[in-house]
């Protein structure tokens, strides 16, 4: 039996995906949501309430989750509407017809939370989900998450640091601490382990 693992994804894992539902008219929606693996069948969704997302996932029960590294799938589904020339109807649903992988998604439960943190306070919806099928387009799949980003921008960083002013030396070393509180929150064991080296390099420095 296929899992999430089949697809690259761990448990504990936030990933930057494209989920794709569809309204009461039958007409498709993409936004770019975040995913964390639950375990090798289950994943987690955060959503704020009133999007065009949580309203069609609460209508019916499911969705589907794309694994894609295209760029303007990402850009277009988050600054406007993702022309329907994007999609493709499977089964009750639509997925991206460029993902590597996408599989479906039966909601298990519904639970509403409230967040305060730097951006403010807002109601949030979390979202279980469990995995119904995976569909494996491309065999090269790498879902993308952002730790891996976040190091090697620190990297960059870290290796001009040394030869800039004091003034762009302590931006460099703002926007690397930044990118590491984001490794902590969404990365994994060896995300963490790479940017704590990052760390204690800048700080033998």
């Amino acid at each position: 039996m296929q899992d999430l693992s089949t697809i690259g994804m761990e448990k504990g894992l936030l990933y930057e995906t494209i989920i794709t539902t569809k309204n009461s008219e039958g007409i498709p929606n993409a936004a770019p949501i975040g995913v964390t693996c639950k375990n090798n069948s289950e994943i987690v969704l955060y959503l704020f309430e009133g999007t065009h997302t949580f309203q069609n996932i609460k209508s019916n029960g499911n969705f589907i989750v794309n694994i894609l590294k295209d760029p303007m799938v990402f850009v277009e589904s988050t600054v406007g509407e993702l022309s329907s020339d994007y999609f493709k109807s499977y089964k009750n649903g639509f997925y991206i017809k460029n993902t590597d992988a996408f599989f479906s998604a039966i909601v298990t439960s519904v639970k509403e939370v409230k967040r305060d943190d730097k951006i403010g306070k807002s109601k949030m919806v979390v979202v279980n989900a469990s995995v119904n099928e995976i569909i494996i387009k491309n065999k090269s799949i790498e879902p993308l998450n952002r730790a891996i980003f976040a190091i090697i921008e620190s990297l960059v960083y870290s290796s001009r640091i040394n030869i800039v002013d004091d003034k762009t030396a302590s931006q460099y070393l703002e926007q690397i601490n930044e990118m590491s509180r984001l490794v902590h929150r969404v990365g994994g064991k060896e995300h963490k382990k790479a940017m704590n080296e990052i760390l204690k390099h800048l700080k033998k420095d």
